[in-house]
């Protein structure tokens, strides 16, 4: 869950009036105008520097700050301009923090730690907001809630509701309850909105589903009932609740209604329906949200852009990886674990995050070193040793992800939360991902925390979810005819929208029932998994089984060679039908289901000058990459065009994810 904020320059205004009536102390009504001047006391130069950090010129205040301080070390107005600058603009935060330090000490040691009527405490009161927000961003939230109270001790209005963050962060989820339901008591409405946000959250944190779902709910209902449009951050909040609810429809609405929504600082519902397209077998609208992830990170303000630049990198990393684009996502979730997110501006425990890379990071490299074995395979017998000795290396290095995942699940209460999906304790784990635990931990460990989580879990929907989860763990064990039970239970009660989920676990079915001699199931379960996703038998590295038919002599012959030594294909008489019509012209190889229907077919021409060998190693690489390739065509255009760009010397996604500078002066 995302935290919504106040807009603080909207704040402005209404925290003079507050002040004036209260904070400098009892006096006779004045000429507002004369109480500001005298509240925002400072040189024409610190105005100026002030008006240009309102007007969100960054890059300006900082610089006319910077030639105030230079002139005047001991000018507040100078290190407190400063201070907003880096962190606003630039996200530096120790510099920000360092400044607002610098321009508090300075303050206070001319007007005191409580300012007086004639001081200019509106200085003042920007100084602890200022640090309260900054410890906040830095996870400092024993500070942050330190400085909240200085203000509600000095000035008015109090903060109320906005403590229940930074306690529930700290873990005291009754603390923060009880602080978000103070400010549904109150008379005032930005209360209310705060409060119902933070409620939200702490039920999601606190593992009570149904309440958190209705509190998310609540905030949506509650902007509408204001007369206004629910923010970004309260739909897309709604809308992780209902995923946890698997309510998958809903979840998709909400999100494509945020995208329409008023902007908040965090968040980016184009992120969240590119997962939950993927999720769903719909790869053309996956990437049509991503592509919009960019344009709507841009609109944020520049020191929230990069808030949440991890999930922006699961999301790309699991779009990519299923569309058999393997060694780019490979490079993504090396990025996202070598520099995590902050999460301030999060409820969950970033361990989910990490240890959700770490499983996409690895399959990315095991699918890459399997994608390199077929190709071996059309190679000449002296140049294969090279290629495995190349995806044995790349095994290894996901020996590293391996061990990173066993790290960060490593209490009996991270693992059985990560098998809860949906939750608090597994709010990101793709659904179609989970099952790589089973080969990270061990079919025994995930077994036994199987059962804890059914037992733990009191939604009904989840049942299937466990089912699913139960197939891998018994095919690991050598279980098949257990793991086929878990399949028709599953399969019988997944949402529709699992389609990955459903082709994952019809692809181990169709090698359990293989197991079992039940040549007739597992041709059916081949052709369900291929229909959906034919690409899950690459990253779960089974072969399937065909029975090979032959048409055109020795090109199609030399074509069989390879294929059935390729990782993807065992011959079996009982296994599915392949079909290969190949002469030194043409050549097309299909795969045909159980009642013969057509399941995928490639196709080849000979090249002018082409040997016999080397076109019948072109024709079975694109066999293996056709028959097995997501239905939609992703171009290395596509993947470039997914950063916002398309300048040439630019490596793919490289804007979305981080390495540009901000240049602006200023924000939209």
């Amino acid at each position: 869950m995302s935290r919504e904020r106040s807009h603080r320059w909207l704040l402005f205004l209404a925290l003079v009036a507050a002040l004036y009536a209260s904070s400098a102390g009892a006096q006779q009504l004045q000429d507002p105008a004369e109480i500001l001047e005298r509240a925002m006391a400072a040189s024409p130069a610190e105005l100026e520097a002030w008006r240009l950090l309102e007007q969100r010129r960054f890059i300006a205040a900082r610089e006319r700050a910077e030639g105030i301080v230079r002139g005047d070390s001991s000018s507040f107005v100078g290190h407190l301009t400063l201070g907003y600058a880096h962190h606003l603009g630039e996200s530096n935060l120790p510099r920000a923090l360092y400044h607002l330090e610098r321009a508090r000490s300075l303050f206070e040691g001319r007007f005191g730690e409580r300012p007086g009527s004639d001081a200019p405490f509106l200085w003042h009161v920007q100084l602890l907001e200022g640090l309260s927000s900054v410890h906040g961003s830095m996870e400092h939230y024993g500070e942050k809630l330190s400085y909240m109270a200085r203000f509600n001790e000095l000035y008015e209005p109090d903060k109320i509701a906005e403590r229940a963050w930074p306690l529930m962060k700290l873990g005291k989820l009754a603390e923060a309850r009880l602080a978000a339901e103070l400010g549904l008591a109150s008379d005032r409405p930005e209360q209310h909105t705060i409060a119902l946000n933070a409620l939200c959250a702490i039920e999601f944190e606190a593992g009570n589903d149904d309440k958190s779902y209705a509190a998310c709910r609540r905030a949506v209902d509650h902007s509408r009932s204001m007369g206004g449009e629910p923010s970004a951050v309260d739909l897309t909040n709604f809308a992780e609740a209902s995923r946890s609810q698997f309510k998958l429809a809903e979840a998709e609405r909400v999100s494509l209604e945020a995208t329409t929504a008023p902007l908040s600082w965090y968040g980016n519902p184009w992120v969240e329906l590119g997962e939950l397209y993927v999720r769903q077998g719909r790869f053309g609208e996956a990437l049509s949200a991503l592509r919009k992830v960019p344009e709507y990170r841009e609109r944020r303000p520049p020191h929230v852009r990069n808030a949440d630049i991890n999930e922006m990198r699961r999301a790309l990393s699991s779009f990519l990886l299923v569309l058999a684009k393997a060694q780019e996502a490979s490079e993504i979730t090396r990025r996202g674990i070598d520099a995590p997110d902050r999460r301030a501006h999060n409820s969950r425990d970033p361990a989910q995050d990490r240890s959700v890379l770490s499983l996409l990071h690895r399959r990315a490299l095991r699918t890459e070193a399997q994608r390199i074995e077929e190709h071996a395979a059309t190679r000449p017998f002296y140049e294969r040793p090279w290629a495995h000795l190349q995806a044995a290396w790349l095994r290894v290095q996901a020996l590293r992800s391996e061990a990173l995942t066993q790290r960060l699940l490593d209490d009996d209460r991270r693992i059985v939360g990560s098998l809860r999906l949906g939750s608090a304790t597994s709010a990101i784990m793709p659904p179609w991902l989970l099952g790589e635990l089973v080969e990270v931990m061990g079919a025994g460990v995930i077994g036994a925390a199987l059962g804890r989580a059914r037992a733990r879990d009191g939604r009904q929907a989840a049942a299937a979810y466990f089912d699913a989860l139960g197939v891998e763990v018994a095919q690991h064990q050598g279980q098949p005819q257990k793991a086929l039970d878990h399949s028709r239970r599953a399969l019988s009660a997944l949402p529709p929208g699992e389609v990955l989920l459903a082709a994952r676990t019809m692809a181990l079915s169709a090698q359990a029932a293989r197991d079992l001699g039940r040549s007739e199931l597992a041709r059916r379960h081949y052709n369900d998994a291929l229909q959906r996703d034919p690409g899950v038998f690459r990253r779960l590295e089974l072969p399937i089984a065909v029975r090979v038919g032959l048409g055109g002599g020795e090109v199609a012959e030399t074509v069989a060679e390879m294929l059935l030594r390729s990782p993807r294909f065992e011959n079996d008489a009982g296994g599915l039908s392949m079909r290969i019509e190949a002469d030194r012209t043409q050549a097309r190889v299909c795969l045909r289901g159980e009642r013969d229907e057509l399941i995928a077919c490639s196709s080849s021409r000979a090249r002018a000058s082409e040997g016999e060998d080397a076109y019948a190693a072109r024709v079975t690489s694109e066999a293996l990459e056709q028959l097995f390739a997501p239905r939609i065509d992703l171009t290395q255009t596509d993947i470039n065009s997914l950063d916002g760009t398309n300048l040439s010397g630019r490596g793919p996604l490289e804007a979305i994810l981080g390495d540009g500078e901000t240049s602006e002066d200023a924000a939209p």
